[in-house]
């Protein structure tokens, strides 16, 4: 049990380790897109940004439900008015959301530009084979051998074998 524990917390740390910065990524960019959208219920028109696109513009720029990215920017979508063939999209750039996609684009670019080897000695770990050690001990039969001591003879004997005098009223 102790032991399964132990390899839990061990395998996790690893996890945590490896994947750790995009667990970080995942979760800032839920908190920034909350946080959006709560500034956006209380923004006035005049304070948002108003692009003006087509319909397949306005297709090829949406993210999801509500994002668009237009010119390499994010946006969030506070509301969408459709004029004929052009779509008007009231919304609010999200710095934050460019900076976190700025860092996480560097990241990768960084990991790909990394031409160094890879360890041999971790290659030696990783490629690693266990050898199951079958039960190599000899079948011996075996006879079963007794222990006398005062410890294990039962109680009742062990008090007969005290010769005592009664005890005085």
């Amino acid at each position: 049990m102790v032991k399964k524990i132990i390899g839990i917390v061990f395998l996790s740390i690893l996890f945590l380790q490896v994947a750790g910065s995009y667990v970080y990524f995942i979760v800032r960019l839920s908190g920034i897109r909350s946080e959006m959208r709560e500034q956006l219920k209380d923004k006035p028109d005049d304070e948002l940004t108003l692009l003006t696109l087509t319909s397949s513009e306005y297709r090829k720029a949406k993210v999801n439900d509500h994002e668009v990215k237009v010119n390499e920017k994010m946006y969030d979508i506070a509301r969408i008015v459709i004029q004929d063939d052009q779509v008007l999209v009231y919304a609010l750039h999200d710095e934050a959301e460019d900076n976190l996609l700025a860092l996480l684009n560097e990241m990768v670019k960084r990991s790909s530009k990394d031409k160094k080897p890879i360890p041999s000695q971790l290659i030696q770990l990783l490629t690693l084979q266990f050898v199951i050690i079958e039960n190599t001990l000899p079948a011996v039969s075996a006879t079963p051998v007794e222990h006398t001591t005062a410890y294990t003879v039962s109680i009742p004997a062990f008090i007969s074998f005290i010769e005592s005098p009664p005890p005085r009223g």
